[in-house]
């Protein structure tokens, strides 16, 4: 953990700063120790395990708690910390589930995004402004939070335009991020709870989520839970699956009510047949229009990626820009293509495409 990074952290228990305690220290970063929270009638305590403080709570501490060497918990011990005990979370289940299939997604495609021989940096540079709505000027000199780090492609984007950036995940895709970001100073990895996160109210100048709050089950709620850690004046961005045309969502819903009941092993097989489906319709030019009715991505980590979630919501920018007044954020920049003009309602809803939604809105 970079020394950096402490002054920021807090309880989520109880909102108190930590003290660390250190089992091994190498070059200014702790690798392994205890974060114990300072509030008097707290006790929480969390391990850094290999260099990733793993702030977890109720029932997906124990996950977060297999990674901790025995002297980890000894020194909890010793510390009399308490052991938090598992509080109501009617979304614990989701959040097991999901953890399992992103912890193995990102182990199997651990450099998608960084040296993938389509997929390689230089072209996740490009589409990263996309995503994120954010210029080069708007990461200079930020306190930036990525909710929902994955790999950790894009931390390692925001901090190459100068933003200091702490990447957040819930799953044990926090180890291919902190070693894919291993030599990024200005990078850190925590595994934590989107919803429960471990920072102060007005904590950052920049979040952004990419990909990641449509599988959480509440999406909305997701981004309640993050505007209050913008500063005045910061920016929010949240980039979601959008909902398509009616044929796209029913067969959208009946293959991910099949694929998600896969195991991973089966899932992969799956995704290796519909990747060579996709190939074949590309050979024939008939990929982008299967795709207006069907979801085939051009490379075998979006298949896996996109059918394996265990949940994954689809939206609308009426819908957002909804959630982004609710919570004060002014919108200043979406990827809204113009509407479809000319054309009946019932043609124009046959013949949406399910493209993304990605709003950013600046609070206060």
């Amino acid at each position: 953990m970079r020394p950096w990074v402490l002054p920021h952290l807090r309880c989520p228990e109880c909102g108190a700063p930590f003290t660390p305690h250190i089992i091994d220290e190498r070059d200014g970063q702790i690798l392994e120790g205890v974060l114990a929270c300072d509030g008097s009638a707290c006790g929480a305590w969390y391990p850094i395990a290999r260099g990733v403080p793993r702030i977890l709570g109720g029932v997906l501490r124990t996950d977060g708690l297999r990674h901790a060497m025995p002297a980890h918990l000894h020194l909890a011990r010793n510390l009399s910390a308490a052991s938090l005990q598992p509080g109501e979370d009617k979304l614990a289940g989701l959040k097991q589930k999901t953890m399992r299939s992103f912890a193995f997604e990102w182990t199997e495609y651990r450099r998608f995004g960084w040296d993938d021989g389509e997929y390689d940096l230089r072209r996740e540079g490009g589409v990263f402004p996309h995503k994120s709505l954010l210029a080069p000027e708007d990461l200079r000199g930020r306190l930036v939070l990525d909710a929902g780090c994955g790999n950790g492609r894009y931390s390692y984007l925001a901090s190459e335009h100068g933003g200091r950036v702490i990447g957040v995940d819930l799953s044990d895709a926090v180890d291919a991020a902190a070693k894919n970001t291993e030599g990024c100073d200005d990078v850190q990895i925590i595994q934590g709870d989107i919803f429960r996160l471990p920072f102060a109210p007005g904590t950052f100048d920049v979040i952004f989520s990419i990909g990641v709050l449509m599988h959480t089950g509440e999406a909305r709620l997701a981004v309640r839970r993050l505007r209050p850690l913008l500063a005045e004046g910061g920016s929010l961005t949240v980039h979601l699956y959008g909902k398509g045309n009616p044929i796209y969502e029913l067969a959208d819903r009946l293959l991910r009510s099949f694929t998600t009941k896969r195991s991973l092993a089966e899932l992969e097989r799956f995704t290796d047949r519909v990747f060579r489906l996709q190939r074949t319709l590309a050979r024939l030019r008939l990929d982008r229009v299967a795709n207006r009715f069907v979801r085939l991505d051009p490379h075998p980590h979006c298949i896996f990626d996109w059918y394996s979630a265990p949940i994954a919501t689809h939206h609308t920018y009426p819908e957002v820009r909804a959630w982004f007044d609710e919570l004060g954020l002014r919108v200043v920049a979406t990827n809204e293509r113009p509407p479809v003009t000319g054309l009946p309602a019932l043609v124009r809803k046959a013949a949406r495409s399910a493209d993304t939604v990605t709003v950013r809105g600046i609070a206060g």
